[in-house]
């Protein structure tokens, strides 16, 4: 992932004793590269970039920026709606991608970090969760024929 640096909005929420500015993370489900929920970790709606985000209860766990670190990343939404399962359910089998942001609450149209394209796999549901993972680079874990492509033996493959 690329560093970016904070806005001077986010420099003065982090820095102020009190402050009315929120961190939060924007989540876009797309399926076949079409949008189907827009997700924000917060208790009210958020509208950003012409969006409404609905709210609700998710994490997602983004990978550390060593070199070596694991590049799967991890998804868990609450299983509180049943229209984010089903909406889910209906995407098996297709390609199901994620947009993963973070923006301030008084500045809900400035990314502060992202967004952040993802692939979701591995999709698991339980009666309290809706669990998958993230990976940023589809091609590292796919098989083709008996060979399987890892940066390791391929390097060249891979930036």
């Amino acid at each position: 992932m690329s560093e970016k640096k904070l806005s001077q909005t986010a420099i003065e929420a982090v820095t102020a004793p009190e402050t009315a500015a929120v961190f939060l993370t924007l989540l876009t489900i797309k399926v076949d590269d079409e949008p189907i929920l827009y997700l924000v970790n917060d208790k009210q709606e958020l509208v950003s970039q012409g969006h409404t985000y609905i709210p609700c209860a998710f994490q997602a766990l983004l990978p550390d920026q060593t070199s070596d670190g694991n590049k799967t990343c991890k998804l868990q939404i609450d299983n509180s709606d049943i229209a984010i399962y089903k909406s889910i359910k209906a995407a098996i089998g297709k390609k199901i991608s994620v947009s993963v942001g973070v923006v301030i609450s008084t500045t809900p149209d400035v990314y502060e970090q992202g967004p952040l394209d993802f692939v979701l796999r591995n999709i698991n549901v339980t009666v309290q969760s809706i669990t998958g993972e993230l990976y940023d680079s589809y091609i590292q874990d796919r098989k083709f024929t008996a060979l399987v492509y890892s940066p390791d033996e391929f390097p060249g493959m891979f930036f």
